[in-house]
C-alpha cells in the first residue's frame, strides 16, 4: 500500500505477486466523498454486484479492502477480506462510514475511521486469514 493514499485518491492499479488488481468504473459516493467502484483480479471482474473502496492492503495471499455497503436505512463500509487463491471473501463485523486502512499488526488489522488519521479501530483477524 502507498502511504500516500487515501480513501479519496488512491492507486487503481495493483501488482502484487502473481495477482494485477485494478479498480473500474470509479465513483464518489458523495460529493468530495470517497471513491467507490468494481474490482477486477488478472483481467476478470469480479464481486460483479459489489463496490469497494481504497486503499487496500494485501498480505501474502490475501487482500483486505474496503466494501461499500448500501441497505435500507443505512450505508457505509465494511472490511472484507478476500483470499486470492479461491476468490472467497469474508466480511468482518461492523458498519463505518469510512474505512482507511493502515496496517496489519500481529492479529489485528488497524483501520481509521476519518479521512484524517485520528480515529483508529482495531479489528482482531482469525489468525487462519493470516497463515493462508
Amino acid at each position: 500500500m502507498n502511504k500516500l493514499d487515501t480513501p479519496l485518491n488512491f492507486s487503481k492499479d495493483i501488482q502484487q505477486d502473481r495477482w494485477h488488481i485494478q479498480y473500474s468504473d470509479l465513483i464518489e459516493i458523495c460529493q468530495g466523498g470517497p471513491l467507490v467502484g468494481n474490482l477486477i483480479i488478472n483481467c476478470k471482474k469480479v464481486f460483479n454486484d459489489k463496490y469497494f473502496g481504497g486503499p487496500l492492503l494485501c498480505h501474502d495471499n490475501l487482500v483486505f479492502i474496503p466494501l461499500f455497503v448500501r441497505k435500507f436505512c443505512v450505508s457505509g463500509f465494511k472490511l472484507s477480506i478476500i483470499e486470492l487463491d479461491s476468490m472467497r471473501m469474508v466480511l468482518v463485523n461492523g458498519i463505518f462510514d469510512l474505512i482507511y486502512i493502515d496496517s496489519i499488526n500481529g492479529n489485528e488489522i488497524l483501520f481509521y475511521k476519518d479521512v484524517d488519521r485520528t480515529k483508529l479501530q482495531r479489528k482482531k483477524i482469525d489468525n487462519k486469514w493470516l497463515n493462508v
